[in-house]
């Protein structure tokens, strides 16, 4: 596995990631071995000066096709023979990609992260947040906390996004009972194109 960070960087076929400044150090790849929990330094040296650009180069949103910082973890590719002892065709590489602009906060900058990419298997997926998940995976029901609760029964778990707004507001059964009902989130009213229930495991700690 390969971790890049990449300053101004845009996006182009099949996910690669291109920088638009020349005169920028080219960008750094470091090696990562398999597994969880580990941590990545910036090797010294591969970064940038943030006094050589404007700061609304450094801070803008919206729409663009340019991002500040963009970081890569990509899959190693392995080679492997086939049957007939000749090398296999190759594999693609699958890779997520991390989009971030810089804040300010009383002179100091860091970053905020605005879109989030897999590549997998020759496919783009963007990565899309669930408004409410986070309620319903921080620990174990109680049906007496008003933010994990359907809002419709107001007793059973959240477990099913509405889309295409994304909002995680109700059970499954009664999203069951909705879709004969109407076709409107309860939470912004806006239509209901599917219904994406989602059963959240909390693993315990060892």
């Amino acid at each position: 596995m390969f971790i890049t960070v990449i300053f101004f960087a845009r996006e182009g076929e099949d996910c690669k990631l291109t920088p638009t400044k020349e005169n920028l150090l080219p960008p750094v790849s470091v090696h990562f071995e398999q597994g969880l929990g580990q941590k990545f330094r910036q090797p010294p040296g591969t970064g940038i000066d943030f006094s050589s650009f404007e700061e609304t180069e450094l801070l803008k949103e919206g729409d663009m096709d340019v991002y500040p910082l963009a970081v890569k973890a990509e899959a190693s590719l392995s080679v492997e023979n086939g049957p007939d002892g000749n090398p296999a065709p190759p594999v693609p590489i699958n890779s997520q990609i991390t989009q971030a602009v810089f804040e300010k906060d009383k002179g100091t900058y860091q970053l905020k992260v605005v879109k989030q990419i897999l590549w997998v298997n020759g496919m783009r997926y963007e990565l899309q947040e669930i408004f409410g998940i986070g309620n319903s995976v921080d620990g174990d029901f109680d049906g007496n906390d008003p933010g994990k609760e359907c809002v419709i029964c107001l007793s059973e778990p959240r477990d099913t996004t509405v889309l295409p707004c994304r909002h995680m507001c109700m059970c499954s059964g009664c999203a069951k009972v909705l879709r004969f009902q109407t076709n409107r989130c309860p939470i912004c009213r806006q239509p209901v194109e599917r219904l994406l229930e989602i059963k959240v495991t909390n693993v315990p700690d060892e």
